[in-house]
């Protein structure tokens, strides 16, 4: 999928309208709780836009919109605070992958799968970090939940928002044109 040239501005515009989305599905992804989930975990598709705009423009592109939308979040909306940043800054490595698939173009479920592998890699470890030494959940507690939980949760979610940004980027033709 190559993109025609597009200027800075109206990158930077497609760019804020896919940041303003990303705050409106961040407020209301609090209300979709996961059935039979612990309380912490809640479906937010927030980062579609994000990704959406890795697919659009590349890695940079995505990663300086995921650094403003967590930055403005753990400041104005998140109960997480500065941790809530650094979890959400792990989604540096979907887009890194979904970069590398952008610019080469090929072989898309390849990257997904690296992507969700890898994102478990990084998001595993600090929520185990975060939840034990930050809000003090017991680790009997947190250990216990990792594996039936926390695990299945994150690739789920992956998958499902990277799969959704793919699929809304390659059906809809709203804000570019293919060559």
């Amino acid at each position: 999928m190559k993109i025609t040239r597009h200027s800075r501005t109206e990158r930077l515009a497609i760019n804020a309208l896919l940041a303003a989305v990303s705050f409106w599905l961040a407020f209301i992804s609090h209300y979709f709780r996961v059935p039979f989930m612990p309380h912490m975990l809640t479906f937010d598709i927030s980062d579609v836009p994000v990704f959406m705009s890795t697919l659009l423009f590349g890695f940079y592109d995505g990663a300086l919109l995921l650094l403003a939308v967590s930055f403005i979040r753990a400041i104005f909306f998140s109960s997480a605070g500065w941790a809530g940043l650094i979890m959400r800054m792990a989604n540096l490595v979907a887009i890194l992958f979904l970069g590398i698939y952008f610019k080469r173009n090929k072989n898309f479920v390849f990257y997904l799968i690296l992507d969700v592998f890898c994102s478990l890699i990084v998001k595993i470890p600090l929520n185990y970090i975060f939840w034990t030494k930050i809000y003090f959940m017991p680790k009997e507690y947190v250990k216990s939940i990792i594996i039936p939980f926390v695990i299945p949760y994150n690739m789920i979610k992956n998958l499902v928002n990277i799969l959704f940004a793919w699929t809304l980027v390659r059906k809809t033709r709203i804000f570019y044109k293919i060559i």
